[in-house]
């Protein structure tokens, strides 16, 4: 008697050959399932972030704020409306009304991170748009930055001290850049205070100002009030305020005028939204570089070690400014290496990921890297097949281990698939969250819907809106390690994890005949060992809980037997179906107890 056992599980899908060339343990097809190495596990959930927003919609742009103490804020836009996430409320707050109006109302957008002796500071903009400036300390509060003679409107970057700047409707093939920052600063000393509050005077001479450094002393009591970055006035004698980088307004607790000394900034003047030069351009002042060479329309710009790479839709630019930027160089890099949107591309740990459609019917998984002293382009993986699916609208993340990146089946209208590239394992599994754009706050994985105008930490919880999560995970077809011979399957045993409500169907098809329900694990099963708790977190590793997601459940070990009555058969074919609501995984199964027979073919081929 032998058994033929099946327990690693790290290969994720792998479509791009026949079932039966696959190797043990990988998908030919699988929905919801996820590659673990040592099992496989049904897919979480997914919540939405704040309040439900009912009806059909899309969000354009997730991007994530940081405070200067580290704080993440989300904003994320949804046609017209610009909005952050309130941890206070847990509920999204509007900033300003219909900020993006109706030109910009279907523009997506980019989002960019900027922290200096002035601030942290979080800038947006789209090609429709104004560029827009928030301090992080103040989220509800922002300024229009556009200049029609210092900037520009389009997507934006922020890189060394620089903007960069590309996707203007005037100009699509054209990458701007900035000032590099000249820390342009003006201090203000004596500034009469009111007692109780007030504005500080620089705004009122420029829209654009934001200021910080504050620092407050009371005439009577002698108490200073100090700025801490984050928006709030300590005072010395024990009272508090707050400052407002913004709009200037101050408050204070204690009673008495005073003094403010202070700086402010105007970042449309030598700053990073300061886009012009000379006639005779100087180092580090703004910079345009053309790269119209019939590639398409430039996507996004990425670093690796000091060079830009452009991708356009049809070739890819290497940019390299230098350190003061009179000897750049700006060369066409790559024929054929584009990608067809841009989020279908991200800078990460190890390289550029992209999503490439230069062959329109043959889409690749691929990366710049750096080998030696050259960067080549590089397929990522050949195990799956990505020609059933259409990218026009990818968004790509970096997450923990994972590349992931969304598209939709030929059949649909929007992203309806999600890929997980495994990073250390090389392996990929789909599933069916619907993603217009990601982030990631707080360590979870949150995504813009393509559906909806609604944000969703995903891996959370255990359902989809307490229904059962649509699935299946198909094997290969395997000869189980016994070629040419006819064979008996007397028992088939599947092991794993399952909590109560939850149950796995197993399915075989023989000779790639019809399925055939063979048993199923049922989570209060007497198979299940309810003494072996095995506690789930409601989140996938390295994620946190953000906006609810529950504290997990206890899940048990089973070993579940299921008795044979098959045909003699040359190869079999396992099919897995969660149908209840809960944690399920899988870690080994077995055919147990295999029977040899002659070397013929199945009887259904036999002539």
């Amino acid at each position: 008697m032998r058994d033929f056992v099946v327990s690693v599980y790290d290969k994720g899908v792998v479509n791009n050959i026949e079932p039966q060339s696959i190797p043990d343990g990988a998908a030919s097809d699988s929905l919801n399932w996820i590659t673990k190495g040592d099992k496989i596990e049904l897919r979480r959930g997914s919540s939405v972030l704040g309040t439900e927003i009912a009806g059909t919609g899309r969000v354009n742009g997730i991007g994530i704020a940081l405070r200067a103490d580290g704080t993440q804020i989300p904003y994320r836009k949804r046609g017209q409306i610009f909005e952050y996430y309130d941890t206070v409320t847990s509920d999204w707050i509007e900033v300003g009304t219909n900020l993006f109006g109706t030109a910009a109302e279907d523009d997506d957008i980019l989002f960019a991170n900027y922290a200096t002796n002035a601030g942290a500071q979080f800038w947006f903009s789209t090609p429709n748009s104004s560029l827009y400036k928030i301090m992080t300390a103040n989220p509800g509060s922002y300024a229009d930055m556009y200049d029609s003679t210092k900037n520009f409107k389009g997507y934006i970057n922020i890189l060394n001290n620089r903007m960069r700047l590309w996707g203007r409707k005037e100009d699509r093939t054209g990458l701007y850049g900035s000032h590099i920052d000249e820390a342009t600063y003006t201090t203000v000393t004596g500034e009469a205070t009111a007692s109780l509050g007030g504005t500080l005077a620089f705004k009122a001479a420029g829209a654009k100002r934001t200021c910080f450094g504050v620092t407050i002393t009371i005439t009577a009591t002698g108490e200073v009030y100090t700025d801490d970055y984050n928006g709030v006035l300590t005072g010395s004698l024990g009272g508090t305020g707050t400052i407002n980088y913004m709009s200037g307004v101050y408050t204070l607790t204690n009673a008495g005028v005073g003094t403010v000394n202070y700086q402010w900034e105007d970042s449309t003047n030598g700053g990073i939204a300061d886009f012009s030069k000379s006639a005779t351009r100087l180092a580090g002042e703004g910079f345009i570089f053309r790269q119209d060479d019939g590639g398409g329309d430039m996507m996004i710009t990425l670093p690796i070690n000091d060079t830009d790479y452009c991708l356009h839709e049809r070739k890819t630019w290497a940019l390299t400014l230098t350190a003061t930027d009179t000897a750049a160089t700006n060369d066409l890099f790559r024929f054929n290496v584009g990608i067809p949107y841009m989020r279908a591309a991200i800078a990460s740990s190890v390289g550029i990921f992209y999503l490439d459609v230069t062959d329109e019917n043959k889409p690749l998984f691929r990366k710049l890297y750096l080998s030696n002293t050259d960067v080549i382009p590089k397929t990522v993986t050949d195990a799956i097949d990505l020609s059933g699916y259409n990218f026009d609208k990818c968004a790509m993340i970096e997450w923990n281990d994972y590349i992931v990146f969304s598209g939709r089946t030929s059949d649909a209208s929007v992203n309806n698939r999600t890929f997980l590239y495994h990073k250390i394992w090389g392996s990929i599994d789909i599933l069916d969250y619907y993603a217009s754009c990601f982030a990631i706050y707080n360590g979870t994985l949150v995504i813009g819907e393509s559906i909806s105008n609604n944000v969703v930490t995903v891996f959370s919880g255990f359902d989809d809106s307490d229904s059962s999560i649509s699935n299946y995970w198909i094997g290969n077809i395997s000869e189980l390690k016994i070629s040419g011979r006819l064979k008996k399957i007397k028992k088939f045993v599947s092991e794993g994890e399952i909590v109560s409500g939850q149950f796995i169907d197993i399915y075989i098809q023989s000779d790639r005949g019809g399925w055939s329900l063979i048993g199923t694990i049922d989570g209060d099963g007497a198979y299940v060992d309810k003494g072996q708790a095995v506690h789930v977190g409601a989140l996938t590793i390295g994620s946190q809980e953000v906006g609810g997601g529950g504290d997990g459940v206890d899940a048990y070990h089973y070993l579940r037997e299921i008795k044979l009555a098959l045909d003699k058969l040359e190869n079999r074919q396992v099919k897995l179906v969660a149908t209840g609501i809960g944690y399920a995984s899988v870690t080994k199964m077995v055919d147990k107890d295999l029977r040899l027979y002659a070397s013929k073919l199945p009887q259904k081929y036999r002539v």
